[in-house]
This record gives C-alpha cells, structure tokens and sequence, in this order.
C-alpha cells in the first residue's frame, strides 16, 4: 500500500471509530453525567474520590423515577403550573432524598457523609428537576 493509500484507511478508520463513540445520549444519561461530573467537582481529596462512572449509574438510577413521575404527570393531564408546585415540593421535604443531612458518599463499600451536603443537595436537586421537565416535555 502506498502512503496515500494508508493515511486515507487511518483517516477512515479513525472517523468510524469516533463516529461510533459519539451516540446521542437520553435525558437521563444526559442529567446523571452533569450531575455526577459537578458533584465530582466539589470533592477535592483525590484519595477518597468516587469513581464518576460508579455515580453515573447510580444517578441513572435516582434520576430515572423523576423522569417517569414527569412522564406520567403530563400524560395525567397536569397543567404547567400543577406540576410546577409538584417541582416545588420536591426540596420542601427536610428528611427527603435532597435534604443536606441525607447526602451520603459511597466509598469501598462503606458509606460516609457528603464533604459539602448542602453543595450536593442542590445538584441532587436541580438534576432531579431538569430531568422531570425532560420527561413532562417529552424530551428523551
């Protein structure tokens, strides 16, 4: 082969291969990788860092239920504003899941309070918002 010829099939095949790792993300892998790269972030101790894809997955998990309560609500018939009042209550609960004191970091197995709880609470929240409009909207 000549070299015209090889870069030509290394342009190929490097075009494939990103091409191939390129694929469109849905809402809720979407708002799990946002949340688990920015709570990621607040965490400053490199020796007790989570693995972001152990928190991507995990966040998949949380964020889906938020997803299908969006979906339902608009196939329910709720109206912007009924399910506005339901996105306020999601952070009016004090023992619920977005509660600072509720914050937890998983880390070989055991479990420890968040480094900054009120930090995580609120990308808890705002992910598990975002992720309902997608579903109320119809977004995938």
């Amino acid at each position: 082969m000549d070299l015209n010829k090889q870069r030509l099939f290394a342009m190929l095949a490097v075009s494939l291969l990103l091409t191939a790792c390129v694929g469109q993300q849905t809402s809720i892998e979407r708002n799990a990788s946002h949340a688990a790269a920015r709570i990621d972030s607040i965490h400053f101790d490199p020796n007790t860092r989570q693995l972001r894809a152990d928190n991507i997955r995990w966040m998949k998990t949380f964020l889906t239920q938020f997803y299908e309560q969006g979906k339902a609500d608009r196939a329910s018939g709720l109206t912007q504003q009924q399910a506005e009042q339901r996105v306020k209550r999601f952070s009016d609960c004090e023992n619920g899941p977005f509660a600072p004191a509720s914050q937890r970091s998983r880390i070989a197995s055991h479990e420890y309070s968040a480094d900054r709880p009120e930090q995580q609470s609120q990308i808890m929240l705002q992910s598990a918002t975002a992720t309902y409009w997608d579903g109320y909207h119809g977004r995938p």
